[in-house]
Protein backbone atom coordinates (compact mmCIF):
# COMPACT_ATOMS: atom_id res chain seq x y z
CA UNK A 1 0.00 0.00 0.00
CA UNK A 2 2.79 2.40 0.96
CA UNK A 3 4.68 1.61 -2.25
CA UNK A 4 1.61 2.45 -4.30
CA UNK A 5 1.25 5.87 -2.63
CA UNK A 6 4.98 6.55 -3.00
CA UNK A 7 4.84 5.72 -6.72
CA UNK A 8 1.85 8.01 -7.19
CA UNK A 9 3.55 10.83 -5.29
CA UNK A 10 6.68 10.40 -7.38
CA UNK A 11 4.66 10.49 -10.60
CA UNK A 12 2.81 13.63 -9.53
CA UNK A 13 6.04 15.38 -8.54
CA UNK A 14 7.85 14.50 -11.80
CA UNK A 15 4.98 15.20 -14.21
CA UNK A 16 5.28 19.03 -14.11
CA UNK A 17 8.98 18.74 -15.00
CA UNK A 18 8.33 16.82 -18.22
CA UNK A 19 8.31 18.81 -21.48
CA UNK A 20 4.84 19.64 -22.78
CA UNK A 21 3.49 17.28 -25.39
CA UNK A 22 3.68 18.54 -28.98
CA UNK A 23 0.39 19.78 -30.46
CA UNK A 24 -1.05 17.95 -33.46
CA UNK A 25 -1.50 20.24 -36.45
CA UNK A 26 -1.52 20.21 -40.26
CA UNK A 27 0.04 22.25 -43.05
CA UNK A 28 -2.44 24.65 -44.68
CA UNK A 29 -0.81 24.27 -48.08
CA UNK A 30 2.50 23.57 -49.77
CA UNK A 31 5.07 25.50 -47.75
CA UNK A 32 8.80 25.49 -47.13
CA UNK A 33 10.22 24.55 -43.73
CA UNK A 34 13.93 24.63 -42.80
CA UNK A 35 16.12 23.40 -39.95
CA UNK A 36 17.66 26.87 -39.53
CA UNK A 37 15.53 29.91 -38.62
CA UNK A 38 17.75 32.15 -40.77
CA UNK A 39 16.79 30.15 -43.86
CA UNK A 40 13.08 30.47 -43.21
CA UNK A 41 13.43 34.20 -42.49
CA UNK A 42 15.18 34.49 -45.86
CA UNK A 43 12.35 32.59 -47.54
CA UNK A 44 9.69 34.95 -46.18
CA UNK A 45 11.46 38.25 -46.86
CA UNK A 46 9.79 40.63 -49.33
CA UNK A 47 10.19 39.85 -53.04
CA UNK A 48 11.13 43.47 -53.60
CA UNK A 49 14.40 42.80 -51.78
CA UNK A 50 17.14 42.83 -54.46
CA UNK A 51 18.92 39.83 -52.95
CA UNK A 52 15.73 37.75 -53.25
CA UNK A 53 16.43 37.03 -56.93
CA UNK A 54 18.95 34.33 -55.92
CA UNK A 55 16.58 32.64 -53.49
CA UNK A 56 15.03 29.96 -55.79
CA UNK A 57 18.42 28.40 -56.56
CA UNK A 58 19.48 28.73 -52.92
CA UNK A 59 16.40 26.91 -51.63
CA UNK A 60 16.58 24.18 -54.28
CA UNK A 61 20.12 23.48 -53.00
CA UNK A 62 18.92 23.55 -49.36
CA UNK A 63 16.11 21.07 -50.15
CA UNK A 64 18.56 18.78 -51.99
CA UNK A 65 20.90 18.88 -48.99
CA UNK A 66 18.03 17.99 -46.61
CA UNK A 67 18.27 21.31 -44.76
CA UNK A 68 14.77 22.29 -45.91
CA UNK A 69 11.64 20.30 -46.74
CA UNK A 70 8.47 21.04 -48.68
CA UNK A 71 5.41 20.45 -46.49
CA UNK A 72 2.26 19.36 -48.33
CA UNK A 73 -1.31 20.49 -47.79
CA UNK A 74 -2.98 18.65 -44.85
CA UNK A 75 0.31 16.94 -43.91
CA UNK A 76 0.14 15.95 -40.24
CA UNK A 77 2.64 17.83 -38.07
CA UNK A 78 3.58 18.25 -34.43
CA UNK A 79 4.41 21.75 -33.20
CA UNK A 80 7.50 21.45 -31.00
CA UNK A 81 8.58 25.07 -30.44
CA UNK A 82 7.42 28.61 -31.08
CA UNK A 83 9.54 31.71 -31.51
CA UNK A 84 7.30 34.64 -32.38
CA UNK A 85 5.81 34.08 -35.85
CA UNK A 86 8.14 31.13 -36.51
CA UNK A 87 7.16 27.65 -35.40
CA UNK A 88 9.28 24.53 -35.37
CA UNK A 89 7.19 21.64 -36.69
CA UNK A 90 7.95 17.97 -37.00
CA UNK A 91 6.25 15.92 -39.72
CA UNK A 92 4.40 12.96 -38.22
CA UNK A 93 6.86 10.14 -37.57
CA UNK A 94 9.95 12.30 -38.18
CA UNK A 95 12.62 13.05 -35.61
CA UNK A 96 13.77 16.43 -36.92
CA UNK A 97 12.09 19.76 -36.37
CA UNK A 98 11.79 22.33 -39.20
CA UNK A 99 11.01 26.05 -38.85
CA UNK A 100 8.22 27.66 -40.85
CA UNK A 101 5.81 30.58 -40.54
CA UNK A 102 2.87 30.25 -38.15
CA UNK A 103 0.35 31.21 -40.84
CA UNK A 104 1.28 28.07 -42.78
CA UNK A 105 0.13 25.81 -39.93
CA UNK A 106 -3.42 24.93 -38.92
CA UNK A 107 -3.48 24.04 -35.23
CA UNK A 108 -7.05 22.76 -35.40
CA UNK A 109 -7.32 20.80 -38.66
CA UNK A 110 -10.73 19.46 -39.60
CA UNK A 111 -11.14 15.70 -39.35
CA UNK A 112 -10.55 13.76 -42.58
CA UNK A 113 -13.58 13.22 -44.78
CA UNK A 114 -15.10 9.77 -45.06
CA UNK A 115 -14.61 8.02 -48.43
CA UNK A 116 -17.08 9.42 -50.94
CA UNK A 117 -18.02 12.37 -48.72
CA UNK A 118 -18.26 15.67 -50.57
CA UNK A 119 -16.56 18.79 -49.21
CA UNK A 120 -18.91 21.26 -47.55
CA UNK A 121 -19.91 24.23 -49.66
CA UNK A 122 -19.02 27.69 -48.47
CA UNK A 123 -21.87 30.09 -48.05
CA UNK A 124 -21.38 33.34 -49.76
Amino acid sequence: MYARHAALALLLSVAPCLPPQAKAAAARGAVLACRDQADIKRAFRPVSDKAAKDDPAYFRARISAGQCVQLMRDQKLDVDQRDGPLWCVRPAGALDCFWTHEKAIDLYPSPPRAPGEQPSRKKG
